[in-house]
């Protein structure tokens, strides 16, 4: 007992430092953690500025054609949804299959089972789409992709559309639940609910930036309960 007492005294400053040691490792992989989900919920509602590219019509069909007149894609399509008409990203519809080419024709994408834009509701924009994110397909699931082809999320998703009134946070369906992811993929509200709407809040300034959520579960005689609504800022009004 004694010569554990003797260790102990003679090395307490080193037990000492080692502690400060592991409590700053701590403390600062805590505040790496917390910036991380900060900026990854920190996000900016993309502006299109500049027109490059629009749809053509020829015969029932459509193309995609440049500022210059030039044809991009030749019309022999069923349809062409251009997301964001400053990025060279063309989803081409036939009957029975979506093809995604650029300006060169070259086929993007080609390693997903479908690459799909996202339709906006009830935004401000004159964009109805989804302008930094498109949705992609794979084993069944969906997840999302930006426009280079770099994979945001995994395809763990049942279902991801927009949520009305709220460009770039999206409405995602997993296990059955809903929750809100936004274009970074970062969590908003957890996958948790059986639905979620935006609360239509809207003013000049911010426009529906500052509108918040509600969210509801189901009792089980199949009742809709509201519970409360999320606000962006974190406050929460009932």
């Amino acid at each position: 007992m004694g010569n554990i007492l003797e260790w102990i005294k003679s090395h307490k400053i080193k037990v000492g430092i080692i502690v400060a040691v592991v409590l700053i490792i701590v403390i600062v992989t805590l505040g790496i953690y917390f910036y991380i989900d900060y900026q990854n919920k920190k996000y900016e509602v993309e502006e299109v500025s500049s027109f490059r590219y629009y749809p053509i019509y020829e015969r029932g069909k459509m193309g995609v054609i440049d500022t210059n007149g030039n044809v991009l894609i030749d019309p022999i399509y069923e349809n062409v949804k251009i997301p964001n008409p400053e990025k060279a990203v063309f989803i081409c519809k036939e009957i029975d299959k979506t093809i995604v080419q650029n300006d060169k024709k070259e086929v993007l994408f080609s390693e997903f089972e479908e690459v799909s834009q996202i339709d906006t509701k009830g935004t401000v924009s004159n964009i109805p789409y989804e302008k930094r994110v498109l949705r992609y397909k794979q084993n069944g699931k969906y997840g999302l992709i930006d426009y280079d082809g770099k994979v945001i999320t995994k395809p763990i998703y049942e279902t991801i559309e927009s949520l009305e009134n709220k460009e770039s946070e999206l409405l995602v369906q997993k296990d059955g639940k809903y929750g809100v992811i936004n274009q970074k993929g970062a969590s908003i509200i957890e996958i948790e609910y059986d639905s979620i709407v935006a609360d239509g809040y809207y003013d000049e300034e911010h426009k529906y930036a500052l509108s918040g959520y509600i969210v509801s579960l189901k009792t089980r005689k199949w009742i809709s309960l509201w519970l409360h609504k999320f606000r962006t800022k974190k406050s929460i009004r009932c």
